[in-house]
């Protein structure tokens, strides 16, 4: 039963994406394209490093996130916030020194914190983004995404894995999630009263 929870999880966290990119071909989301070009590349080091360690419903929660995140990208290249900033090199680099990490180390534990270190980093775009322009954003799909990914986290401990390559991206991505989609509402909300109050 936990094994289906578990991939019930990764299918609701991947297909939450859906959303995003139907709002982003309607031009009302604007993706930051360096944000998911990183989460595909570093979900994709997750996945690796949990199928390498014998994890396979956190790899396949990972790998499904990798090849949603990677339809954002392709479709935001057309649609999207195309900049290259700074921050951007960073976390491009970021991924290059995760997987590095994990060849030197011969350790999947330490390429999973690597990775959610970097996603971390790779996320602040986005959150400043939703920050400044929340309407450009959609919640719904980080709701999505957050909810599979506590599902996912919920069923694989369930299941009796407690490892960081089990549990560590699935439940990183709940609380990421979380935080940009009560950016987007929070802050839109704020936004909406304010303009409401000077009309």
């Amino acid at each position: 039963m936990s094994e289906i929870l578990a991939l019930i999880g990764s299918l609701l966290a991947a297909g939450g994406t859906l959303p995003y990119i139907l709002e982003t071909i309607r031009g009302k989301t604007k993706p930051r394209i360096v944000t998911w070009l990183t989460w595909s590349m570093l979900t994709g080091v997750a996945a690796a490093a949990a199928f390498a360690d014998g994890e396979a419903l956190s790899g396949i929660f990972a790998l499904l996130g990798a090849i949603a995140t990677g339809s954002i990208v392709a479709v935001g290249l057309r649609y999207g916030d195309r900049s290259f900033k700074p921050l951007d090199i960073v976390c491009m680099g970021g991924v290059v020194a995760g997987l590095v990490l994990w060849q030197v180390f011969n350790s999947p534990a330490i390429a999973v914190w690597a990775a959610i270190g970097i996603d971390f980093i790779g996320l602040v775009p986005t959150l400043k983004h939703a920050w400044d322009s929340p309407h450009e954003e959609t919640a719904s799909t980080f709701v999505l995404v957050a909810s599979g990914g506590g599902l996912a986290t919920g069923a694989i401990a369930a299941g009796g894995a407690v490892s960081v390559t089990a549990l560590g991206y699935p439940l990183y991505v709940a609380m990421s999630m979380s935080s940009c989609a009560l950016v987007v509402v929070l802050r839109g909300k704020r936004l909406q009263k304010a303009v409401e109050a000077s009309e």
